[in-house]
């Protein structure tokens, strides 16, 4: 992975979860984590975390990149996260807003518009890392942490 793009839902809370898991996952790789509109047409080649949201990222940055991240919460779990919030369960960084439940329910609507966009063959190259809620985005990321900074063991040699 050397050329990601973090694809967010919209809302606040989607921002803030693609923000967060782009500048952590940039951390991991050693790459700059910058907002997918920042990439010019001619600044590609080099390798970036890139961060937006779904529908908005710009046709050269989806050719460009070899592994599009794409964070899709089902409603039920932003919906979970927004009664942890209410109760004060979950951190104020990661508590959707009840608009961010709605925007939810209507990203559910543009699933079948993005899952035919990532079969294009202009984009048939991409690696996409379907994540459906906040613990797998987490978990997935803590994967890459540990995939990233473990070494393969060594092959004993031959006596």
């Amino acid at each position: 992975m050397r050329r990601v793009v973090i694809l967010a839902q919209p809302g606040e809370f989607g921002s803030a979860w693609g923000r967060w898991a782009a500048s952590r996952l940039a951390q991991r790789l050693q790459l700059p984590c910058v907002g997918a509109s920042e990439i010019a047409p001619e600044a590609v080649e080099s390798g970036w975390v890139a961060t937006t949201r779904v529908g908005a990222c710009p046709e050269h940055v989806l050719r460009a990149a070899d592994t599009a991240v794409w964070l899709h919460f089902s409603p039920l779990a932003v919906l979970g996260a927004w009664w942890r919030g209410l109760r004060g369960q979950q951190p104020p960084l990661h508590a959707p807003r009840l608009a961010d439940v709605r925007a939810s329910f209507l990203h559910l609507a543009w699933t079948p518009h993005v899952q035919r966009a990532f079969s294009h063959p202009a984009v048939a190259h991409l690696r996409v890392v379907h994540l459906r809620d906040p613990a797998q985005t987490d978990f997935w990321l803590h994967l890459q942490e540990l995939r990233l900074h473990s070494t393969p063991p060594r092959l004993a040699q031959a006596a």
